[in-house]
């Protein structure tokens, strides 16, 4: 005798609500084969690290003081040349306009 639709549909839907669950159970009985050269030991780890040659101490020590008068007076000159730029191409744009307009 043939299965009824109904049937059939309500174990569809309790394989697929078992299927969810599993996904999100926290069952870690699958043990999963990984290469040994991406795990992460802490012996190995601590083995592959070399020193860096002075204790890295030309990372901590600053070459010369900041002088801030002159940071500042590098800002204030980049932003004179931005300004003077951004002024050319404005009045560039307004003669191409106008001459659109009074050619055209």
């Amino acid at each position: 005798m043939a299965e009824k639709r109904s049937d059939y549909r309500k174990r569809q839907k309790k394989s697929l609500l078992g299927k969810v669950k599993s996904a999100f159970s926290n069952n870690d009985s699958e043990e999963v084969d990984v290469n040994p050269d991406f795990r992460k030991d802490k012996s190995d780890s601590d083995n592959r690290r070399r020193p860096l040659v002075g204790d890295g101490q030309e990372f901590y020590q600053q070459e010369q003081p900041i002088n801030k008068e002159q940071v500042r007076e590098d800002k204030a000159l980049r932003l004179k040349k931005r300004l003077n730029r951004a002024i050319l191409i404005v009045f560039v744009l307004i003669i191409l306009v106008l001459l659109a307009l009074f050619h055209l």
